[in-house]
């Protein structure tokens, strides 16, 4: 998984975004407890009431953080996923070209060229359409096409027969591999989507419930609400912010694709196993 930071003209105006969004929640959160504070300066803040708004206001409390912590576990795991799938995917594409050096030709250079464009066009092609939630065509007709070939190839002799079995093997679980790759494109499960909901809720109910019990326009309120908006207008901006597995700044790279299209063109085109 790559770091947060984007480099140039992007990086900045995602900074800015999320200063602006900060700063207006904090904003925000003072004038609503200027203006919702002052009808409460004759109540007394060490009412009978204040061990349970407290109690209350300690449940809210945990049940966000619980709700903040399942959300961040998913998320980690959803792209962790992508990242292991891709690797045993880019590795899959590298041991079935290893088994072609035994293959007759012209199907060795046909089934080697569609190895080596299938890992080019996931990092070039498809990558970038998976920010959108779908694959890419080019890519899924490399992948039958290669299909094809592999079990096109004869059974005889027994090496190549051996050869055809496992490249075979290979391109069904690059099939499967690809699979899941392209599903997780279509972002968090209904799982994640309520813990993300619920995480916000929660965000905004540790905001909104000071103010209804009463909080007052003192000066140790106002800074205290202040800086409880801005942590939390932070941390729902991030958690929007990695929702996604290929995008946002938890997104992952297609660097395992890329690193097999170079070790691919490394290989000598009659080396063995």
């Amino acid at each position: 998984m790559d770091a947060v930071e984007v480099p140039g003209s992007e990086g900045t105006t995602r900074m800015l975004m999320i200063l602006a969004i900060v700063g207006a929640a904090v904003v925000a959160t003072i004038v609503a407890t200027v203006l919702v504070g002052r009808s409460r300066e004759h109540e007394q803040s060490d009412d009978r009431d204040a061990d349970s708004r407290g109690f209350l206001g300690a449940v809210l409390s945990g049940l966000f953080i619980v709700a903040l912590a399942f959300y961040t576990v998913i998320v980690w795991e959803n792209a962790t996923d992508v990242e292991n799938n891709s690797g045993s995917e880019s590795a899959a594409v590298a041991d079935a070209y290893w088994q072609t050096a035994v293959l007759p030709q012209p199907q060795r250079d046909r089934i080697r060229s569609l190895l080596r464009d299938y890992p080019k066009s996931v990092a070039d092609r498809e990558w970038p359409r998976l920010t959108e939630g779908s694959g890419d065509e080019n890519t899924d007709e490399l992948l039958n096409s290669l299909h094809r070939e592999a079990v096109n190839l004869p059974a005889t002799p027994e090496q190549v027969q051996s050869a055809r079995t496992q490249i075979v093997e290979r391109v069904r679980s690059i099939r499967d591999l690809r699979r899941e790759r392209v599903d997780a494109a279509q972002g968090l499960s209904a799982t994640g989507q309520f813990m993300l909901a619920a995480t916000l809720v929660g965000a905004a109910m540790m905001i909104v419930f000071p103010l209804l019990v009463g909080f007052t326009a003192r000066l140790r309120h106002i800074v205290q609400m202040a800086i409880t908006a801005g942590v939390l207008a932070g941390v729902c901006v991030v958690c929007v912010g990695i929702a996604h597995p290929y995008e946002g700044w938890l997104h992952v790279e297609p660097d395992a694709f890329t690193d097999v299209s170079e070790e691919l063109d490394h290989i000598p085109v009659d080396q063995s196993p």
